[in-house]
Parts: structure tokens; C-alpha cells; sequence
């Protein structure tokens, strides 16, 4: 993506925060007035504008113009593939998130969501949750315990999850939520036990029970009364 700045002298950037993971990336940018020439991403992309304004311009599947205003923590969402410029007149704070396309799918097949969902294409409304989500993930920068690698996890699978429930097509078929069986919770027990001083995510732990991470997340609470951070 290209942008023309609209100050001259000294970095347009006044600050820049990142996290990375291998599916999600979240970033802050405090920026000087600016103009993001029209691009397509090969990611879901979505931006909450924390301070000052941000006009953002979308081409929907229609063919139609779409225009979103977004301010005072505003979400603006642009599906991949869509094409999409940004303008901001003064200086903008802005949270980012950008989701690779096939672990969305993959994360709603694994908790049984329909499939061929598509994201909407128009929003212009708050949601503290992301928005704390967010933040979060960017306070776990640098983190390189296991907690925090399984608390990142969860917040991400959380993000994920609740963009599938409220910013899509898809419907979630009800499934059981029942807790680990014995044999399954002492597996995961012995393999926590045994790689606690390891890189340790929750996808490994889950993968030990052969559950989704939310749905093992749930049912490992319902099973011990901790959180699998715990």
C-alpha cells in the first residue's frame, strides 16, 4: 500500500507498536495527516480509529462506493480482495488488526460454523471488546513465557470467534459443551507437565485433547475451574 503524506519534514509516524502471530497481526500508529492510495489486501483487514478521523472509501461486491467515517473508536472492516483507501486530515490514532483468510475458515470449521461465509462490507459502530482485545495483544508484545503465548492465543482464537458471531454471514450449529474426559485431561495434564519450561500454545495443548482451542478452552475450565493460562 502506497501513502502521500501531507506534512512535510521529520517522520510522519509519532508512534508505532506492532504484534505479530502467525495468522493475526495487530499494530498502533500515531501518524501526521495522510492518504492511502486505493489497494486490495490478501487479508481481512480491520481498523479501529482511537483518536481523530479516518474516511475510508470501499468498493463493494455491487460495484457501489462505500464511504465510512470512522472516529471516537469507530471499526471499519474491509473483507480481502476488497479495494479500499483511507484519508485523514489531522493526526490519526489507529489500531489495526489483519487476519489471514484460511485460518478464519479454518477456525470456524473447527467450531462449526457454516461455511461459505462472507465478512460485511459496511460498519461504522464501537465495540469495546475489540477494541480491549487489541490493546492486550499489544501489552503482550516482547512476551515470551508460555502464559503469555497461551493468553495471546486465547485472545486471539476470542477476536476470531466474535468477528464470525457478529461481523459475518455465517451461522454457528450448537454442539454439547461438555467437559474433558478423564483420559483426556490427564493427557493434557502429563503434557503440560512435560513441556511447561517450552514454547508452549494453546493450540498444542488442544491439539493433545483433539478439540478446537475454544472448545478446549471451554471444556477445560468446565473440567478444572482454571483457565488453561492458569
Amino acid at each position: 500500500m502506497q501513502i502521500e503524506w501531507k506534512t512535510k519534514g521529520g517522520s510522519p509516524y509519532l508512534s508505532r507498536q506492532t504484534v505479530e502471530r502467525s495468522d493475526v497481526r495487530v499494530h498502533r500508529v500515531r501518524v501526521q495527516p495522510g492518504r492511502m492510495l486505493e489497494h486490495t489486501n490478501d487479508f481481512h483487514e480491520l481498523n479501529m480509529t482511537l483518536g481523530g478521523t479516518l474516511v475510508t472509501e470501499k468498493l463493494s461486491n455491487s460495484g457501489k462506493r462505500l464511504r465510512t467515517r470512522c472516529h471516537g473508536g469507530n471499526l471499519c472492516i474491509a473483507p480481502a480482495g476488497q479495494p479500499i483507501s483511507a484519508e485523514w486530515n489531522g493526526p490519526l490514532d489507529n489500531m489495526g488488526f489483519s487476519l489471514d483468510p484460511e485460518f478464519v475458515a479454518r477456525t470456524a470449521a473447527e467450531n462449526h460454523f457454516s461455511t461459505g461465509f462472507e465478512f460485511v462490507e459496511f460498519v461504522e459502530k464501537k465495540d469495546p471488546l475489540i477494541e480491549n482485545i487489541g490493546l492486550a495483544l499489544l501489552a503482550e508484545t516482547g512476551s515470551d513465557s508460555s502464559s503469555g503465548r497461551i493468553f495471546a492465543d486465547s485472545l486471539i482464537q476470542t477476536l476470531t470467534l466474535h468477528l464470525l458471531t457478529n461481523y459475518t454471514t455465517a451461522a454457528l450449529v450448537p454442539t454439547p459443551n461438555g467437559g474433558l474426559s478423564g483420559y483426556n485431561l490427564r493427557r493434557v495434564k502429563e503434557f503440560i507437565d512435560a513441556n511447561l519450561d517450552g514454547d508452549l500454545s494453546l493450540a498444542d495443548i488442544a491439539a493433545v485433547a483433539e478439540l478446537s482451542q475454544y472448545h478446549f478452552a471451554r471444556a477445560f475450565r468446565r473440567s478444572t475451574g482454571f483457565t488453561p493460562q492458569q
